[in-house]
């Protein structure tokens, strides 16, 4: 896990990239689908695999999140939930996040969870036109 300090959060903040939208999902092949579709659309990605090689690459780019968007069920038992929390936490302000699930009951704990912070869910297959609607509202644009 990566420590961070308060001025390299503060250089982070101050640097801030508009509309940087981060992406955090296991699968190598559809984080890259995600990544070439919210690019197409214009938007700095930052793509990782968890959420903390998400805080480093925020960190390492001095870029901070305006949208999170991250898979439910991530490695090592850890959840798409945790991961927007943790990045809200980093980063200290209330930004935008979606989770994405395969999952069709929402009565999974976590989903419950996303649900109760007001966090969109998103089930499998992930509709373009849905999801580009979600960050256009989310991101004011």
């Amino acid at each position: 896990m990566s420590s961070i300090n308060q001025n390299t959060l503060e250089r982070v903040s101050s640097t801030r990239a508009s509309g940087a939208v981060v992406v955090i999902e296991d699968e190598a092949i559809v984080l890259a689908g995600y990544q070439m579709l919210f690019e197409s659309w214009g938007y700095h990605v930052v793509a990782a695999q968890s959420e903390d090689e998400a805080i480093e690459l925020l960190t390492r780019q001095h870029v901070a999140p305006s949208f999170i968007l991250a898979d439910f069920r991530l490695r090592n038992g850890k959840t798409g939930t945790e991961a927007i929390d943790r990045l809200r936490q980093t980063f200290g302000w209330l930004i935008p996040g979606v989770v994405v699930t395969g999952d069709t009951a929402v009565s999974v704990d976590g989903l419950k969870t996303a649900a109760a912070a007001g966090m969109p869910i998103l089930h499998k297959p992930v509709n373009g036109r849905q999801l580009q609607d979600i960050l256009t509202k989310s991101l004011g644009r």
